[in-house]
């Protein structure tokens, strides 16, 4: 510190001593501290002078490099750790999404396996529905010609189905959508599930129940006919029969035999096959009975006329003694047509004593009718004659003893009794 100044003599306030007085007796401000660095080199001396200020920043700066210099000592030595532990989770990351992706791959590959499995199944079903559709048609031809046959043999079917108005027939691929792969979004979304079923995999059951139920149709029908067939030709035969004719054997009565050996299931026929067989066969035989009835005389030759005078024993009109009457008189107006009673051709038309005018017409297989008493004759000989054709008019010639219909059926020769013809023919007519 600087020693105080001596005291001014007392002046006047205002007066420049006075004020210069007073500022010597302010207290003087001390001197800035500097820092004195002296360095010796042999004889000469030389001093450097730092200032707080530059003290300040220059360990300012001597801490900043400490900072520094530790806080990059620390990184090189942890360093090492760090990048271990940053690869380790690395690593484990990285597994995580390769396996993540191998998952979705696999997952990929099996939902592309399941499809392709899916369409392949869909394509092989489609084949075959377009088969069993083929099949079908084949059987449909065939069942409309065995309906056919059957109404030709007087079997009454049902007519078959109108075809459609549009004139195409039902398809297996009409309404079938081509199968498609679609695969759902891996992150999601809302995409159908990819393992549902391919589009149009509905239309195929509905389609394949529709084919089974035709073809289950199918085998009803021809079971229903065969057997309906069976029933008819075995009454036609039973009928045939009782009036003493031949007729062929059904096919349970063939001539065959042997043990029974089941067949083996892959060549088992299918049912309608079988059904086909029987029905064909009991076509044949009802059109064989049934054209050995047609040519049978099953009706009067008068319809409705009352029978005078039945077949057997009975007293000569004109002799009054007993006489066989070997065929049945029916009663009706002279000159009333009269009508073969089954289709045939004349054998005979004339004169033949008690018969008077006289026709006979041969139906075949040893069956002829007779007509006598005839007024008139429509007819000669080697003419063919229709069921219900005129031969001639009703009269009284011969030995008769008023206007009538003469009518015998002889088979082989002999005369039988029309009658066991006529009850038959009741309920044959039902059948032909």
């Amino acid at each position: 510190m600087l020693p105080n100044a001596r005291a001014a003599p007392n002046r006047p306030a205002s007066s420049p001593d006075a004020r210069q007085a007073a500022n010597q007796n302010r207290v003087a401000k001390p001197p800035k501290v500097e820092t004195r660095v002296i360095i010796a080199r042999g004889d000469r001396l030389q001093a450097v002078h730092f200032s707080p200020r530059l003290m300040a920043v220059a360990g300012a700066c001597f801490v900043l490099f400490s900072v520094f210099y530790f806080a990059s000592t620390a990184y090189l030595v942890f360093r090492d750790d760090w990048l271990r532990q940053d690869s380790g989770a690395e690593a484990v990351l990285r597994e995580t999404y390769e396996d993540r992706i191998s998952a979705l791959r696999n997952e990929i590959e099996r939902i592309t396996s399941r499809r392709m499995v899916d369409h392949a199944t869909v394509e092989q079903k489609v084949e075959q529905l377009l088969d069993r559709q083929d099949e079908l048609g084949q059987r449909q031809d065939m069942l409309a010609r065995l309906t056919e046959a059957a109404r030709k043999a007087g079997f009454d079917v049902a007519p078959p189905p109108p075809p459609r108005k549009d004139g195409k027939q039902a398809s297996a691929d009409d309404a079938i959508a081509v199968p498609s792969l679609t695969l759902a979004s891996a992150a999601g979304g809302t995409q159908r599930d990819p393992l549902a079923p391919l589009p149009g995999t509905d239309r195929i059951a509905s389609i394949e129940s529709d084919i089974a139920a035709m073809e289950t149709a199918q085998d009803a029908t021809v079971t229903k006919l065969a057997s309906g067939v069976t029933t008819r030709a075995d009454r036609i035969a039973a009928l045939l029969k009782r009036v003493g004719r031949k007729v062929p054997r059904p096919l349970a009565e063939d001539d065959v035999g042997g043990p029974f050996v089941p067949l083996p299931m892959a060549t088992e026929p299918d049912r309608f096959a079988s059904g086909v067989a029987v029905l064909s066969a009991e076509l044949d035989r009802l059109a064989t009975v049934r054209k050995v009835a047609l040519s049978l005389p099953w009706s009067q030759p008068i319809a409705n006329a009352p029978i005078s005078s039945g077949f057997g024993p009975r007293l000569d009109p004109f002799l009054g003694r007993p006489a066989m009457h070997t065929g049945i008189d029916f009663r009706a107006p002279r000159d009333y047509p009269a009508r073969a009673v089954a289709a045939g051709r004349v054998i005979a038309a004339e004169w033949n004593g008690g018969y008077g005018n006289m026709v006979d017409v041969d139906h075949g297989n040893g069956v002829v009718t007779r007509y006598g008493h005839l007024a008139s004759i429509s007819v000669r000989v080697g003419d063919n004659v229709a069921a219900g054709g005129k031969i001639g008019r009703v009269g009284s010639t011969g030995r008769s003893t008023g206007p009538h219909l003469h009518y015998e059926i002889r088979v082989d020769g002999e005369a039988i009794d029309p009658m066991r013809f006529l009850i038959a023919g009741k309920e044959m007519t039902q059948l032909l």
